[in-house]
């Protein structure tokens, strides 16, 4: 039986929301047990637009999400929809170096790469169907309908223009860039939603994952009875999405057997199920 979290509020059309507070690495392992995943951006900014009655979800107090940051030296910061943290693994090695009132950061650039060229592939979607995106400062920005709204809509999808008329305008921080170049790695970050009377402030920039904080969930179950398994990538590790991304870029590069194309097959048939 699953470790079941208290609800705290039932939002329509999205599901049962609940809330832990611990790590990030703690969360993650509570939400699973529990048959829940952290929340979206979109879903926070949904749920926040309908429970304006007694739960108020968003108001006061923020939420970590599935979203986040990377980062490499000289180079403008990648958003990504699902962050590679998701991993558990990962997730444990960046409360780690919190702790050590570090960030984490990979042994090598790698990581950033990858995004970057799935980001260029991703250039021709419209923004709302993108899942990263690179960024167009190393300093903090505004995304409004005014500028920037292609990452207001990436973020936020069909919830950008009904949240964007709760809140207004909304500030992007990134990691200081004499920070991020101090190291040569890729630094990977969660992404901060703050709470509706914070601005709705987008962090990417906090280095408390290893402090008890608030992360909401939706229960899994829920999300694929609303919108269908196929309609998000939230339900995959997006480290298995890139390892098929490489080895069809393998492929193409002739450093693999087209043969292999029969793994690709099967796992996008199973992304349809």
């Amino acid at each position: 039986m699953k470790n079941q979290l208290p609800v705290i509020a039932k939002v329509d059309k999205l599901g049962k929301i609940v809330e832990v507070c611990s790590d990030f690495y703690v969360e993650l392992q509570q939400l699973k047990d529990s048959g829940a995943r952290l929340i979206s951006p979109r879903d926070e900014a949904y749920a926040r637009l309908h429970t304006r009655g007694k739960e108020n979800i968003g108001q006061v107090y923020g939420t970590r999400t599935i979203s986040g940051f990377e980062y490499a030296k000289g180079r403008l910061p990648i958003f990504r929809v699902n962050s590679r943290l998701n991993d558990p693994k990962l997730a444990k090695l960046a409360v780690e170096a919190n702790k050590a009132r570090n960030y984490f950061h990979t042994e090598s650039t790698k990581e950033y790469e990858e995004s970057l060229k799935q980001a260029e592939k991703e250039k021709s979607k419209e923004p709302k169907k993108r899942n990263i995106m690179v960024l167009p400062s190393r300093d903090a920005f505004t995304i409004s309908d005014k500028e920037n709204w292609d990452i207001f809509e990436m973020i936020f999808k069909d919830q950008a223009k009904p949240y964007f008329e709760y809140n207004g305008p909304i500030t992007v921080y990134p990691i200081h860039k004499g920070t991020v170049d101090e190291q040569d790695g890729t630094i990977l970050n969660v992404l901060w939603f703050r709470s509706y009377e914070g601005a709705s402030l987008l962090y990417g920039f906090s280095r408390n994952i290893n402090h008890d904080d608030r992360a909401r969930g939706v229960f899994v179950e829920d999300i694929e009875n609303t919108h269908g398994k196929s309609k998000s990538l939230s339900y995959y590790q997006q480290k298995q999405i890139d390892k098929y991304l490489q080895l069809v870029q393998k492929i193409k590069d002739g450093k693999a057997s087209v043969s292999k194309l029969e793994k690709v097959e099967i796992f996008l048939a199973d992304l349809k199920k």
